[in-house]
């Protein structure tokens, strides 16, 4: 089955998951600290290190060492949806989500899965990515991502899996 070559600025979507810390809703006085694990959208794109020789329609092309980053805004509280107060599935206690904030790192990175890229089409012999392909977003566990990529920067260049 033929799939779509990844480009710069191609999205990566997904959830990934990350340790917070806030507090417990109250009516204790004061409330009590909370620190667990919640789940996160991802909203991102291929960012960075790219093709510097392949290019489709003028847009670099990514490979196995490339990498995402969050959309613009997407880690900004309260509105940003890869926030502490925008997380959903906390472990333990349900806790208060406006007091919450992502404590570990590295947040928004995302690199491919390692079953990502084709194997039949290198760059320098580096696999280029393609659609629907894992990135593993924000780092190592336990922020396991859960995300994928879809190739929409450009619609004539497959490579047969």
């Amino acid at each position: 089955m033929a799939k779509l070559v990844v480009v710069k600025g191609d999205q990566v979507t997904g959830t990934d998951k990350h340790k917070v810390q806030g507090f417990l809703p109250p009516p204790p006085a004061p409330p009590p600290a909370y620190a667990g694990i919640g789940s996160f959208k991802y909203q991102g794109s291929i960012t960075d290190d790219l093709s510097d020789f392949v290019r489709i329609g003028g847009t670099p092309v990514a490979l196995v060492t490339s990498r995402s980053s969050l959309d613009p805004g997407e880690d900004a509280p309260p509105a940003g949806r890869h926030s502490g107060p925008a997380g959903s599935e906390f472990t333990g206690p349900a806790p208060n989500p406006v007091t919450l904030s992502i404590v570990d790192a590295p947040l928004g990175a995302g690199v491919p899965g390692s079953g990502a890229g084709s194997g039949l089409l290198t760059v320098n012999g580096v696999k280029v990515l393609l659609d629907g392909d894992a990135i593993d977003t924000c780092g190592p566990a336990p922020t396991t991502g859960g995300s994928k990529v879809a190739a929409q920067g450009q619609d004539f260049v497959t490579c047969s899996t």
